[in-house]
């Protein structure tokens, strides 16, 4: 590394992305454990206030990999790293301290929010689905079986000769 002042300047702002994207996705699991609360207490309103912010904070995300992406890339050229060994486990290999030790506590964290986020999502889906299904089940035992709608031909003519009559909840719901 030739200019020392730039070069350390790149490795300090790419670790700052690093932490700003660690706090990132430790935020993203508490919001997805609250989306998992509030699914479980079935209130849609937070329900949905949760899954926007899940949205924000992976728009804000994508905002920062273009920055991210241009630090690693100035930080590879530095080192000449071959296309091959441009991984965060290469350039923790590479760089000196104590960008080292913060990139190694970056990649730590991240393995672990991460391992924790997918289970968390894992179980959030499984409890949607569930309710899902308790949902449809409910919805079939209150709609009666003969008031399915008639079928019609290319015509428009009732196929079956028989008339629709609505149920106590229509389709919509």
């Amino acid at each position: 590394m030739e200019d020392t002042w730039h070069d350390t300047k790149c490795l300090d702002a790419l670790c700052d992305l690093f932490d700003d994207e660690l706090e990132r996705q430790e935020n993203v699991l508490r919001v997805s454990i609250a989306q998992g609360r509030a699914a479980r207490a079935h209130d849609i309103e937070l329900l949905e206030a949760k899954t926007e912010a899940l949205v924000l904070l992976i728009r804000e995300a994508a905002c920062h990999e273009r920055e991210r992406l241009r630090l690693v890339s100035a930080v590879v050229a530095a080192y000449g790293l071959p296309f091959e060994e441009q991984t965060l486990s290469d350039l923790i290999r590479i760089v000196p301290e104590p960008w080292k030790r913060r990139m190694a506590e970056f990649q730590a964290g991240m393995v672990a929010i991460l391992e924790e986020t997918r289970r968390v999502t894992r179980e959030n889906r499984r409890l949607m689905r569930r309710t899902l299904n308790v949902v449809q089940n409910t919805l079939a035992l209150l709609q009666p079986e003969d008031a399915s709608p008639a079928a019609y031909d290319a015509a428009g003519e009732s196929g079956t000769g028989r008339s629709f009559e609505p149920s106590f909840i229509d389709q919509r719901g």
